[in-house]
């Protein structure tokens, strides 16, 4: 085992902390106060910790932003990963774009969300949409039967209060809206995983659909909503 004096350690709670504290000065103000006034058309810059998106109106101030993005976080000794960055048309023509050349509108994936085009509930009109990222969705069902396989021995009624607390938590992160669908499936997965693990506890087959049910009515799980209104 090796102790550097530099930097901040892999996943460390004081990671996050420090990259929003001197990304704010190494791209947020330089961004907004150099490269913005730069630009021809609307430019936006929405980032979290060190995971960022930026809006371009036109084509042109985005082909140009790479290269100057890369020398100024190179005056910090920072880069940005490759295999993570991509630079796509996305908005209120793209879908039209897309069909127009056989392929499907592009998407993008940000705080664990895949945000793509949509339209308004009465079918006009532009809207950026959201539902739980795939690489997020099958990370958060794994974690969750990991949690279950080392729970075997709790009682059931402690472990019913968390399964509960758990769901509250993810529906409270990715009850956006449009993404009623997500966390409905999540709930559902989970669901699924109960079911197993209840009846791995006792005796094989000791449980079926319909006792589970009358089980799942009487201590009821919390039933997924949308707690973040984005409009």
């Amino acid at each position: 085992m090796t102790v550097s004096d530099e930097g901040t350690p892999q996943g460390g709670v004081i990671s996050p902390l420090l990259a929003n504290i001197y990304l704010h000065y190494a791209l947020d103000l330089w961004f907004e106060k150099v490269y913005r006034k730069t630009c021809t058309g609307y430019a936006r810059i929405i980032r979290y910790a060190d995971d960022f998106v930026v809006c371009f109106q036109y084509k042109s101030d985005a082909e140009r932003f790479p290269e100057e993005l890369g020398k100024r976080l190179g005056k910090f000794s920072l880069e940005v990963e490759p295999t993570k960055t991509k630079m796509f048309e996305f908005g209120r023509f793209v879908v039209q774009h897309a069909k127009n050349k056989g392929k499907k509108a592009e998407t993008f994936d940000f705080l664990g969300l895949t945000h793509y085009c949509g339209t308004r509930k009465d079918g006009k009109g532009f809207r950026m949409k959201r539902v739980t990222s795939r690489k997020k969705f099958t990370t958060k069902l794994k974690t969750f039967k990991e949690w279950l396989k080392k729970s075997r021995s709790m009682k059931t009624k402690d472990l019913w209060a968390i399964v509960k607390a758990k769901l509250r938590g993810h529906y409270s992160y990715y009850g956006v809206t449009d993404n009623m669908c997500g966390i409905k499936r999540f709930e559902k997965e989970v669901i699924m995983l109960l079911f197993k693990w209840m009846n791995r506890r006792g005796k094989r087959n000791c449980l079926n659909w319909e006792k589970f049910n009358e089980m799942l009515k009487r201590f009821p799980l919390p039933k997924p909503r949308i707690r973040v209104s984005m409009f």
